[in-house]
């Protein structure tokens, strides 16, 4: 291969970039989509100081092997420079989303049709149901809108903390929730168009700038967004920037509520938010664009790399004679 492009976490993936880069001495670009170890840290996950250590090194061992180390904000960019590595050496790549995959579509479809949700008025989570997502807000604003009988939020998922949130769920007597499993991947665009709003969500320990890709897919189905997490973050840039949705700070279960009944009670700004959002994934952050950025960074690499190599060579001609 003439480069290699391996992405984080995990991180030790990062070594099998470097060991490919030591045997056949080829460059690599590290796509670090989620700063590691941080986010476990911020998260209380990891706790063992020897462990914490270890990644830690491990984390500045890979950013200065690395060719070039790509992040999709440029508050991941300003972590990553604060790790000793120079400011050139980290290009911000946005992540893209398939706007031809996931693209506007009919709200009464099959998936309404299969799960039996009518014409309810459907809030929607989509995706890993884990420690870093915090759930609890989305159940917290189910039970302050109990009294919407056609307001239903669904959890599409499975994760680690899904059976304590259906238990949770259940003692709070929300019958205004409902829990689906993880759906095969051609169905998550049926999910999102089913939708009237869909959510995003983490803990307020997470402080990484963390951009959730689930944001970037409802923005390219058309649908109002409304996200819960660190203000301070890229995803709220991203929101506001847009103009597609609703930021809010992590834990806002009031905030949260008050922000779907605005768009419950106004069809008009669901679908300026569904438009703007659409529009601008179209604009800034298609598949094609992505991938071309790609491109253009491993031409750039390889060039740098043969131009050393015909360096080394001329001088290696020049002692000889």
């Amino acid at each position: 291969p003439d480069i290699s492009i391996v992405y984080s976490p995990p991180l030790p993936l990062a070594l099998t970039a470097l060991w490919l880069k030591k045997l056949k001495k080829v460059p690599f670009i590290l796509n670090v989509q989620d700063i590691f170890p941080q986010s476990a840290i911020d998260l209380g996950i990891l706790k063992s100081r020897s462990l914490i250590h270890f990644f830690e090194k491990l984390e500045r061992f890979s950013y200065g092997k690395a060719d070039r180390i790509t992040v999709h904000s440029s508050g991941n960019r300003e972590w990553v420079i604060k790790k000793g590595v120079t400011p050139d050496k980290v290009p911000v790549t946005p992540n893209g989303v398939d706007t031809d995959f996931i693209r506007p579509g009919e709200r009464m479809n099959s998936f309404r049709k299969d799960y039996n949700l009518g014409n309810k008025f459907i809030v929607s989570f989509v995706g890993v149901i884990g420690y870093s997502q915090d759930l609890d807000v989305v159940l917290e604003s189910a039970n302050i809108l109990r009294s919407y009988e056609d307001i239903l939020f669904i959890i599409v998922g499975d994760g680690i903390e899904k059976a304590r949130l259906e238990n949770k769920s259940k003692r709070m007597g929300n019958t205004n929730v409902k829990f689906i499993s993880m759906q095969p991947r051609e169905r998550y665009p049926l999910i999102l168009q089913a939708s009237d709003i869909s959510l995003a969500t983490l803990r307020k320990e997470v402080r990484t700038q963390v951009v959730p890709s689930k944001i970037l897919s409802i923005m390219s189905a058309g649908r109002p967004v409304i996200i819960c997490m660190d203000l301070s973050g890229d995803a709220a840039k991203i929101v506001k920037e847009a103009q597609c949705g609703y930021a809010l700070p992590a834990g806002d279960f009031q905030g949260l509520s008050d922000a779907i009944l605005k768009l419950y009670y106004s069809f008009t700004l669901r679908e300026e938010f569904g438009r703007n959002g659409r529009s601008y994934c179209e604009k800034f952050l298609p598949l094609e664009k992505y991938a071309e950025r790609y491109i253009d960074l491993s031409s750039q690499i390889i060039q740098k790399k043969e131009g050393e190599k015909d360096e080394r060579r001329r001088n290696w001609f020049r002692k000889l004679s």
